[in-house]
């Protein structure tokens, strides 16, 4: 009975979401991304948020992997997208939208393009646009990704690699692929205060990333505590609630 249950509320939330993506009931919220030694605003990480009227608020794994699933990840993506880049407009010129690329779309040889049309459409530079990717979508076809990213990164966005220290390869990753950007994953810095092995991998990943020339940011930070060990390690940027949750772009 569980399983036919759960079963008919996918049904239905796949059906729910292919409709809330044609009405544009999925919108992006922006958290801010903070220059830690000066404390001034950089940039927005865009996160998807759906508030569906059966549902309440549907957690973004749950409803981007269904899109991942159900082949409307695309769709959503290039929706997600176009309304992040015409709300960045709008901003000062250096302030920066991140925006995260999920696992599947990295197999898609046209993403590149969709990605540039859109900028192009939207009237936003390339320089002012981050991509974010996860360590773990770069295994099933590095190749391919590694073309991907060059590509992106010769038309001037720049490419972060997101929740560092929780994938596969890490290492092999940086020396392997060009990126600009190191976020180090919030189950770090969320215990940074109290747990010294943590303390110890934060440093080794600034350490690391400043020998490689690579801006670190650091994700979840809630405390003045987590807050001072970062910069007094040399971390250059950071996002959390400490700064400001994620917001509508009206907000």
């Amino acid at each position: 009975q569980r399983m036919d249950d759960e079963l008919r509320r996918r049904k239905q939330m796949e059906r729910k979401l292919r409709h809330a993506i044609e009405l544009g009931a999925v919108q992006p919220h922006f958290q801010p991304l903070v220059n830690l030694k000066t404390s001034e605003l950089i940039g927005f990480e865009a996160l998807a948020r759906w508030n569906d009227p059966d549902f309440g608020a549907v957690p973004p794994n749950e409803f981007i992997s269904l899109a991942e699933e159900t082949g409307l990840i695309t769709e959503l993506f290039e929706h997600l997208l176009r309304l992040a880049c015409r709300q960045a407009v709008l901003w000062p010129a250096h302030i920066k939208l991140s925006f995260n690329l999920s696992p599947k779309q990295l197999r898609d040889r046209l993403i590149g393009l969709r990605i540039l049309s859109i900028l192009g459409e939207c009237g936003l530079a390339p320089k002012r646009l981050e991509i974010e990717v996860t360590e773990s979508s770069l295994v099933e076809d590095p190749e391919l990704a590694r073309d991907l990213l060059n590509s992106l990164r010769a038309a001037g966005i720049r490419i972060a690699i997101d929740d560092f220290g929780t994938g596969y390869s890490s290492l092999y990753h940086l020396r392997e692929f060009q990126f600009d950007n190191l976020k180090i994953d919030r189950s770090f810095v969320k215990t940074l205060q109290e747990d010294g092995e943590n303390a110890i991998i934060i440093r080794s990943i600034l350490g690391l990333s400043q020998g490689l020339g690579l801006t670190a940011t650091a994700e979840g930070i809630e405390q003045e505590e987590q807050l001072s060990r970062l910069i007094s390690s040399g971390c250059q940027q950071g996002q959390g609630y400490l700064f400001g949750r994620a917001m509508t772009g009206g907000d």
